[in-house]
């Protein structure tokens, strides 16, 4: 939806700052005008002053989908930009304007047509025309499918429905020009957002809705763009520039969807208390990182053999990792929490009927970095369909720490750390896999009291319990406190393989 979202700018975009100098009305509109060209639309309009006002008339602009062989055009009737006297300018547009959407793939064509209607809506500009910032802010925002053709037949409103409303907005957006290159940095916040879909298949029971509805929200972002840019070729964009970071965050989330196929029915909820995501991309890397808090998860259907329920108190994830090639290391990094699992007690009851286990939540945790030596830029197709054919390799590992690892589930808990380093000149003593140095140290609690409860629930026998306990004081040494062992494994630099302090390879 990048063209979608770059062409509401106009209209929608969030934007704002004190008024720095005077502007007027024309370069207001120029700059409008500008950006939208820098973003590959082509733009055409009437334009007519009078006094203190610059209307523009028939606006429309369009841009090509070159990976989808479509277009997607943007008309948006009339906007006018009035002088206020003071420096500024205020900029009016329809409560309703039409988009349309055009694509032809593989020879199927598709029209969709939204209507995008604001309700309170209020924009001002002003600075300068090196540095134009707008202020922006609206009772509410919505997108409405108002039309939708496939391959020439039309899908009626009672077969396909679509509406995303955002309310209580307001934000703010700065535009500056320097060296060739367009800053923007911009924020945006709202009351709420909800989404409500349709569809069906007429003549049967066939279909199904979906709804989701956001508390509070916020976003920001800046961003460096060439002043000429093709948003289709990313490579080019990074070569000549190109970066951008940006964050999201809401209060909370409920989505819902009931769908019935061939009078098979499924339906299910998910829930959070707030979340967030966050991004940077630059020509040399990106990174993404994000997560929820309190989030629970229902499901049932046909397909589904019992209803599936649970809760989760946090999941979070992140990665960061290098594009272009180097000859030296890169930072690199990966990290995912799902914390605080609970089940319901159905599931609990099928899988352990006598209440043996305890239902203490459940947490699976781990966050590592790393130093990687790429081979290929990530962003060249030739070289990654190479990597794929098995014609070159993506890189090497050159380093890992795990900086924190923790399961703990039925009452039992692992622990650990470790710190790596890889020899890429040694596939030999590893079988093929780069050669190791260094420590991995691990902390184990109620090991034996869940081997006890496994045999008690009659999943184990004491002589395959025996055989567990024994491999487990192989490679730990007791603890301080009751039912507890650590371990240290080290891989040394002779290719031998450590475990505290006894050689086991």
């Amino acid at each position: 939806m990048k063209h979608l979202g770059s062409a509401s700018v106009l209209a929608l975009c969030a934007m704002a700052a004190p008024a720095l100098a005077d502007v007027t009305p024309q370069q207001v509109w120029d700059n409008l005008e500008g950006y939208m060209a820098s973003s590959g639309y082509a733009v055409t309009a009437t334009e007519s002053m009078s006094g203190g006002t610059l209307t523009v008339s028939d606006i429309s602009m369009t841009v090509d989908i070159p990976e989808e062989d479509g277009t997607v055009s943007v008309n948006m009737g009339e906007m006018s930009f009035a002088d206020k006297g003071d420096g500024s300018v205020e900029i009016s547009w329809p409560a309703s304007m039409p988009i349309g959407v055009m694509i032809d793939v593989d020879g199927e064509k598709v029209e969709v047509g939204l209507d995008y209607i604001t309700m309170g809506g209020a924009m001002t500009a002003s600075g300068t025309t090196d540095a134009m910032a707008y202020d922006y802010s609206a009772d509410s925002i919505s997108l409405v499918l108002s039309k939708l053709n496939v391959e020439g037949e039309e899908i009626t409103r009672d077969m396909a429905t679509f509406e995303m409303v955002m309310s209580g907005l307001g934000g703010n957006m700065v535009m500056s020009m320097a060296d060739g290159m367009r800053m923007i940095s911009q924020t945006l916040n709202g009351a709420g957002l909800t989404i409500t879909g349709m569809a069906s298949e007429p003549g049967t029971e066939n279909g199904g809705n979906f709804s989701l509805a956001m508390a509070a929200f916020e976003s920001s972002s800046e961003s460096m763009v060439p002043g000429t840019v093709d948003y289709t070729d990313m490579p080019a964009m990074l070569a000549a520039g190109f970066a951008g970071a940006g964050e999201f965050s809401h209060s909370g989330v409920e989505m819902a969807f009931d769908v019935t196929d061939r009078g098979d029915n499924t339906n299910g909820s998910i829930s959070t208390s707030s979340g967030r995501m966050a991004f940077a991309m630059s020509q040399d890397a990106m990174s993404f990182d994000g997560g929820n808090t309190d989030m629970t998860v229902a499901m049932q259907g046909a397909e589904i053999p019992l209803p599936i329920s649970g809760k989760m108190a946090e999941t979070s994830f992140n990665v960061s990792m290098p594009l272009q090639k180097s000859d030296t290391p890169q930072d690199a990094a990966i990290g995912l929490t799902l914390g605080g699992f609970e089940t319901s007690d159905m599931i609990w009851g099928m899988l352990d009927p006598g209440g043996v286990l305890p239902r203490d939540p459940a947490t699976v945790s781990a966050d590592l970095t790393a130093k990687v030596t790429p081979f290929v830029s990530l962003l060249n197709e030739e070289e990654m369909m190479k990597v794929e054919m098995g014609e070159m390799m993506p890189g090497e590992l050159n380093a890992v720490t795990l900086n924190a690892l923790t399961v703990e589930a039925a009452g039992g808990k692992i622990t650990g750390d470790g710190d790596f380093t890889f020899d890429n000149t040694d596939l030999t003593s590893f079988d093929g896999f780069p050669a190791p140095e260094g420590k991995l140290n691990l902390s184990v609690s109620g090991a034996n009291g869940l081997i006890d409860k496994i045999i008690a629930m009659g999943l184990m026998s004491q002589e395959d319990a025996m055989g567990a306990r024994m491999m487990l004081s192989m490679f730990t040494v007791p603890g301080s406190a009751p039912d507890s062992a650590t371990s240290t494994i080290e891989f040394n630099d002779q290719g031998h393989i450590l475990a505290n302090g006894q050689r086991i390879k």
